[in-house]
Order: structure tokens, then C-alpha cells, then sequence
């Protein structure tokens, strides 16, 4: 779960939009309510921010924060690990344990890293959480770079999957020129030389330790995450097998019946988180990694191209074709 310096962090970073009273009122929330700990305290302060200034730019800066070696254990496994590739493995292995919106996509090719955030968790994210997300996470991923491994690090490319906001020209410090917005997923991409440059913080007991403790609260966050959160997580890192019912119950140590009763608690289906994780991974194949139809057809358990076809036309209102022409055109 999300530790608590985030949201004190934030707490302090408040705009000055937000009045003392409403300040007052998400602090007594999420104090006697829902415990400094809570996702849903951070998530509630976020959403009360923007309701107030939906143009507020606190993502870019809650990130100039985001140091990964004064931050959470989780974030001290990854700042102790050897290289940045280890660091990469760690984060797309454990992430899901931090419990957030979003569930981060690593992608390695032709000489590039690229990390994609997608959104599986809610079926529709409102622009300012994903720009949220988008200005954090890689801002947390850059710093954690310059901070360890290379000072002057800058990304080779970076698209967004919102419009450009007013205040675009601060994104240029952090993210660099090539940026391009209005596209279908959020992507940061650099060089892969970087994957293997020693971190200036590495400490093999250190490491062992901060690993030890992430490790020892998956029961906590097993705990305090919904049902539905806890079985996307585990559909997402163990696809396209856990497309399939029974082996997702399987991951989860359940029966098929027991896992389609603890989903329908709240309104939810197998079927229905399925496709919701469909839908994202169908953006992470067609747009990060560049994949063929038949390929992201094939990794998305559908038997057929028709299916496939039929399905993103269902969920996206536009082929494949169509999709992908807007992306290129919005890439250039």
C-alpha cells in the first residue's frame, strides 16, 4: 500500500485553490476514517485538488519530491538493487503491492526501454488522474535515474495520453523536447544502456532487507486491497494463461465458483475484469511494443482475428486500423 510519506507529501503540496476547510476536511477523512495508510485518503486529497483546479499541476509538483532513495521501503528495494534492470524487474514483479490506479508495463526492443501506464484497475480514469499518474510516475522513474546512475538523464520520447495542459512548458525540465500529447497510452521510453550501469546506492544487505520487508506485507496489503484489485493484479502478471477462469482461480488459490462469488460481491465478473485488462494490454501490444493483430489476438486469448476485431471495435467505437492512425498521426 501506498506508504504515508505520499500523502503527507502531498498534504503539503496542496495548491493554494484548496481552503483550509477543505483541507481539514479530507485531513479528519483520512485520519479517523481510513488511516494515514490509505490509498483512498491520497486518491480523495488528488480528486479534491482538481476538483478545485482541474488545470492544477500538483503531479509535476508532488514529482520533483519523488527522490526513490528518501521515499518508501519499496522504493529503497529498488534504489538498492544492483542496476537499473534489476530495479525495472523488481518494480514490474512487486508494483502491484503499492495498490495504486495504475499498473506499470515494461517493454524492451531495438535498443529502447519504454514503461507504459495502464489504467485496468478503473474502466474510466478521468484525464486528470491519468496526467496525475503519468506526471508522477515518470517523474519518480527519471529522478530515480539521475539520482543513481546518470545526472544530466533525459528520455528519448515520451507520449501522453491527455491534452496538452497550460502549463505544457514546465514538462520540459523533467521530460525533455519529445514530448507529443493526445495519444492513446502514456509511454516513457530511453536508451537501454542505462539498464546496466551500476546504482551509486547499491548494498547487497540493504537490498536483502528493504526485499525482506516489502515480502513480509503482502499479507497486510492482501488484507486491505479489494478482491478485484488483488485478482487484476494477478490476471496482469501471469497473462494470457489467467485470461482463462480456472487458472486464474488457480493463481489465486480458489475455487472458479468461489471467484465468480467473491467478483459478484460488488458487481463485478470474471468476464468483465477480463476485458477490462483486454482492453489495456491491446493498447500495450498495438502501441508499445509495435505487435501484429494476429499477435495481440493470440496474447489476448482470442481464437480468431473476427473476435478480436469485434471486441476492440466494442470497447475503442473505431477498428484497429482506424486507432492506430490516429496514434501515428498524433506520434509525428
Amino acid at each position: 500500500m501506498l506508504d504515508d510519506i505520499y500523502l503527507r507529501l502531498l498534504y503539503e503540496l496542496a495548491p493554494s485553490e484548496l481552503t483550509l476547510s477543505n483541507l481539514d476536511i479530507q485531513r479528519t477523512l483520512v485520519s479517523h476514517n481510513e488511516g494515514l495508510q490509505s490509498n483512498s485518503g491520497y486518491g480523495n486529497l488528488i480528486k479534491s485538488i482538481y476538483q478545485a483546479n482541474p488545470q492544477s499541476n500538483i503531479g509535476l509538483k508532488l514529482g520533483q519530491f519523488l527522490l526513490p532513495s528518501q521515499l518508501c521501503n519499496f522504493s529503497r528495494v529498488l534504489v538498492t538493487s544492483d542496476t537499473l534492470m534489476s530495479a525495472l524487474s523488481i518494480l514490474e514483479r512487486l508494483y502491484y503491492m503499492q495498490g495504486a490506479c495504475y499498473h506499470p508495463f515494461i517493454s524492451y526492443a531495438n535498443g529502447k526501454v519504454s514503461l507504459a501506464l495502464i489504467f485496468p484497475y478503473k474502466h474510466n480514469p478521468t484525464e486528470q488522474q491519468r496526467r496525475f499518474c503519468a506526471e508522477t510516475a515518470f517523474a519518480y522513474l527519471i529522478n530515480g535515474i539521475r539520482e543513481n546512475i546518470a545526472p544530466t538523464f533525459r528520455p528519448s520520447k515520451v507520449i501522453l495520453d491527455y491534452p496538452k495542459p497550460e502549463y505544457a512548458e514546465q514538462y520540459e525540465r523533467l521530460l525533455g523536447n519529445n514530448i507529443s500529447f493526445g495519444n492513446a497510452l502514456n509511454i516513457l521510453e530511453f536508451d537501454d544502456h542505462y539498464l546496466y550501469k551500476k546504482h551509486t546506492t547499491h548494498s547487497p544487505t540493504l537490498h536483502q532487507m528493504y526485499l525482506n520487508k516489502c515480502l513480509d506485507g503482502v499479507n497486510t496489503h492482501d488484507r486491505q486491497t479489494s478482491f478485484e484489485h488483488k485478482a487484476i493484479s494477478c490476471l496482469l502478471r501471469h497473462h494470457p494463461d489467467t485470461l482463462n477462469s480456472k487458472k486464474l482461480a488457480a493463481k489465486l488459490n480458489i475455487s472458479v465458483r468461489g471467484l465468480q462469488k467473491r467478483l459478484s460481491k460488488n458487481g463485478n465478473s470474471f468476464s468483465s475484469i477480463a476485458n477490462d485488462c483486454r482492453r489495456e494490454l491491446a493498447k500495450v501490444y498495438l502501441i508499445q511494443e509495435q505487435q501484429s493483430l494476429d499477435y495481440t489476438a493470440e496474447q489476448l486469448g482470442f481464437q480468431t482475428n473476427s473476435g478480436f476485431r469485434r471486441f476492440f471495435k466494442s470497447e475503442f467505437s473505431e477498428t484497429p486500423a482506424e486507432f492506430l492512425g490516429h496514434s501515428a498521426d498524433n506520434d509525428q
